[in-house]
């Protein structure tokens, strides 16, 4: 076996800008998070009520709205929409609350919707750690939850979360925030002590994942509550990783993705398909779930099951979020890349 992830002087030669000590930050960058975002004054806003909800950024900074409407699927009585792009959804008007998330707060896409949004009169919230975005706020008097400098932005997901989270708490839409977080935190910490730098690889499961992922394209698949992660996960196999990846979600890959299973094979012995497990999904679910690893078994070289932790849908959703950002800087280590460069993002941002 290969040890290269028991080296910690290895390890952080290549992790050079430190995302490591990121990620064994993210409990405590949770809590601070919660206390900056009750400390901002809404103004008129939290006295309206609001028809829908939009979540509008790109990229990293989209992730924390995406989360929010998969953990509060079930419960929240408005529409939550995410908004990905250059424009809005046409139905957002005066009765909209649009929360526009960059963490630079100079994402062109964003500050497009954040104009129109404006432009419209919707009440609008920013969550920013400056930039223009963070001027256009304090020039129109609205809202701005501050994020810390410092940060790639997929690094600052649990800044970004918490700041909408504790934000529609507070605006009533959320009724058990602190009950969930509470269970969140604590499954987090556990976990942070399984997946650290310092963990071997014969005891830590992200060092584990990482090295059977090694070499392999991964595909990674959710049930609904955790298509979110799916995304977060393959997004951070893109970055972290420096690797191509792709993502899905149950029940719609069985009426889709499960076809792939009859590809040629010279494309299937390269892949690896990791699957986001909750214990509450259904029996149904569960029986295709198996069926749809059997028809990739004998063609693929990994097929790799995750569970998610906890009993809450807030712990369940953080822990592979926190577990999946492990292993993809552990495999971007291990393919001898800074696991936080951006080249190629910052080459199209230029364009």
């Amino acid at each position: 076996m290969d040890t290269t992830l028991n080296d910690i002087n290895h390890i952080n030669a290549f992790d050079e800008s430190g995302m490591l000590k990121v990620l064994e930050r993210f409990p405590e960058d949770c809590h601070a998070a919660i206390i900056r975002a009750q400390k901002v004054p809404l103004g008129s806003i939290s006295s309206k009520r609001f028809s829908e909800v939009v979540f509008a950024g790109m990229g990293g900074s989209s992730l924390g709205g995406k989360l929010i409407i998969d953990w509060l699927w079930k419960e929240c009585d408005v529409p939550l929409v995410l908004s990905r792009g250059y424009h809005l959804p046409s139905f957002v008007n005066d009765e909209t609350l649009v929360f526009t998330v960059s963490y630079s707060g100079n994402t062109e896409e964003t500050l497009s919707m954040l104009s129109e949004a404006l432009r419209v009169g919707a009440s609008t919230i920013t969550v920013t750690s400056g930039g223009t975005m963070g001027n256009i706020a304090m020039e129109n008097g609205l809202p701005m939850i501050p994020l810390p400098k410092g940060y790639r932005p997929r690094s600052a997901i649990p800044h970004q979360f918490f700041s909408l989270a504790t934000t529609m708490h507070k605006l009533g839409f959320i009724k058990r925030l602190w009950v969930e977080t509470s269970e969140a935190l604590k499954t987090i910490e556990s976990l942070r002590d399984e997946t650290s730098i310092d963990v071997p690889i014969d005891e830590n499961i992200a060092k584990k994942i990482a090295l059977r992922l090694r070499d392999k394209m991964p595909i990674v698949y959710g049930s609904s509550l955790l298509e979110g992660v799916a995304y977060r996960l393959r997004s951070q196999l893109n970055e972290n990783s420096k690797v191509p990846s792709g993502s899905g979600s149950f029940p719609e890959a069985f009426h889709n993705a499960v076809l792939g299973s009859e590809g040629h094979s010279k494309v299937l012995e390269n892949l690896a398909i990791l699957l986001l497990r909750d214990n509450e999904d259904n029996d149904g679910i569960n029986i295709k779930i198996e069926k749809f690893k059997e028809c990739f078994t004998p063609k693929v070289k990994e097929i790799i099951d995750l569970e998610a932790r906890g009993s809450g849908r807030l712990s369940k959703i953080l822990s592979l979020v926190y577990l999946g950002d492990y292993i993809s800087t552990y495999l971007g280590v291990l393919y001898g890349h800074d696991p936080s460069t951006n080249l190629s993002i910052d080459k199209l941002k230029k364009v």
